[in-house]
């Protein structure tokens, strides 16, 4: 069975791909280029150290971060894979990079990750892999498949410190009839010692930077070149108005942040919410930050179960612990989550991912109390 492999040349993927070659399987390497020029420092710029000779020219040798089009082919050869390094620049920015900088701009904490997935890796990604003639797509996610005819389920990994379901809640399920996960049954320890074992580890460590199209860049950085009007001097206010600090742009700041206000109280202050029509950012008590409902829309719900209310466990970042809430639809593609316990800071712009029990179900957007 001819596989194409999501490489980014990372622990996770690399051990994908030998897995598969070990199988039988025909295997081959696709990594794609999703920096665009302007989210990355040039080369000797500083913050981490060029990235070898001997990319194509199309490919690297740009960033002044070690990247994945050198890693992801470096792994290839070592496996000895077919390898293809495709260029999604104009797609990632079309679907991918302008909305997470229309989010910011208005006032939103976006989700980039979980759009990439809905948009690229399973969706141009996997047409790419079909133009060469892969008949499915394998990825490093934690997380597990379950097929039955035209059926799928996506269910949470074994590992459940590592599960990465909840990035995948904007994915149409059907999308994922051509994948395979690997290493949803897998625990991350194990999958490091294997890739150690088989000298696969990646020849830089990953970058701390958690938005990794941006690379060495700092997103606020970024931001304030290409949205430079949001990162006007505003307000900081308390729950009645009252002026008690001066923000320093918008993007900055995210619902439940803490650091970096700048603002002296008796007791500890944090991001209530955003008011991009008055420039403003509201802080309060940690009382503030919990709530029993948040509104979300963009919903993405499987085509095998019929839209209507039911009991859920929802997750409002990752990482956190699915709590139990009531999902009751208010349209095709929005919905009200009420839960049964106050859940603390849901950042708008950021995903509702929603399971039973283990099966994730799929999600939507968080947005602003104001909006629903």
């Amino acid at each position: 069975m001819k596989i194409a492999v999501a490489l980014s040349g990372g622990v996770d993927s690399s051990t994908v791909a030998r897995r598969l070659q070990s199988a039988g399987h025909d295997v081959i390497g696709i990594t794609m280029r999703l920096c665009p020029e302007d989210a990355v420092a040039p080369a000797g710029a500083g913050g981490g150290e060029k990235t070898p000779a001997g990319i194509p020219e199309h490919g690297c040798g740009k960033c002044a971060a070690p990247c994945a089009c050198w890693d992801g082919r470096q792994v290839a050869q070592r496996l000895g894979l077919q390898h293809h390094l495709v260029d999604f620049r104009q797609d990632f920015a079309q679907y991918v990079l302008d909305a997470f900088v229309r989010d910011y701009a208005a006032g939103l904490t976006p989700n980039p990750c979980a759009w990439c997935n809905r948009m690229i890796k399973f969706g141009v990604l996997w047409k790419q892999a079909q133009d060469l003639g892969a008949e499915y797509l394998a990825t490093g996610h934690y997380a597990r498949l379950l097929v039955s005819g035209e059926k799928v389920e996506v269910k949470r990994a074994l590992d459940q410190d590592r599960d990465q379901t909840y990035f995948l809640a904007l994915v149409p399920q059907e999308q994922f009839r051509h994948v395979l996960f690997p290493l949803g049954e897998e625990k991350k320890h194990a999958v490091a010692a294997e890739a150690r074992q088989a000298g696969i580890m990646p020849a830089h460590s990953e970058t701390s930077n958690e938005i990794c199209f941006l690379r060495d860049r700092n997103y606020a950085d970024y931001l304030k070149e290409r949205i430079p009007e949001a990162f006007a001097a505003g307000d900081i206010v308390d729950g009645q108005g009252i002026k008690v600090g001066e923000h320093l742009g918008l993007p900055r700041y995210t619902v439940g942040q803490r650091k970096g206000l700048g603002v002296a109280a008796a007791h500890p202050l944090y991001v209530i919410r955003l008011l991009p029509d008055r420039n403003q950012v509201v802080v309060g008590p940690d009382a503030a930050l919990w709530t029993k409902e948040v509104r979300i829309r963009d919903l993405n719900w499987p085509s095998d179960l019929t839209p209507g209310d039911r009991e859920v466990m929802a997750m409002i970042r990752y990482r956190q612990k699915p709590v139990r809430a009531q999902l009751r639809f208010t349209g095709r593609e929005t919905a009200r989550l009420l839960f049964q316990e106050p859940v603390r800071a849901a950042a708008p712009g950021q995903v509702a991912a929603l399971y039973d029990r283990d099966r994730l179900l799929g999600g939507g957007r968080i947005v602003p109390a104001e909006e629903a």
